[in-house]
């Protein structure tokens, strides 16, 4: 018992003493820097210059110069609207894959509840108990 407790105590003294701390004095330009916010316009711009949007723009026989007249037509108004929307697209996907990766977490939960013994909703299944 006495053995177990002086290594215990010898690593907790060994963890407590590797934690270093890394403050570092911050500078005034770092505390006061503010962030670039781009504008409307320049958010859709951006959006439409990355290499998957555009490769399916140029599928659709868009070219970037288009892009960039309407965008310098679009009112500031229609143009925030249109940086809004991208700000809220969902990323990497749309709701069938969320609602197949919920029909199968269902799926096998069930399957495991009905394994243990805890409920009967499959036929094909046997319990272990």
């Amino acid at each position: 018992m006495n053995i177990s407790k002086l290594i215990l105590s010898f690593i907790l003294s060994i963890t407590l003493l590797t934690q270093a701390s890394w403050a570092q004095i911050a500078s005034t330009e770092a505390l006061f820097k503010q962030t670039e916010t781009l504008s409307s316009k320049d958010k859709i711009i951006q959006f439409t210059a990355r290499q998957d949007v555009a490769k399916i723009l140029a599928q659709m026989d868009v070219e970037p110069t288009m892009i960039k007249d309407r965008v310098a037509a679009m009112t500031d108004e229609e143009a925030s609207k249109f940086a809004n929307e991208i700000d809220t697209l969902p990323a990497g996907g749309d709701a069938v894959g969320a609602l197949i990766g919920a029909v199968v977490f269902v799926f096998i939960v069930l399957l495991i509840t009905d394994v243990l013994g805890l409920t009967k909703v499959f036929d094909f299944t046997r319990t272990v108990r």
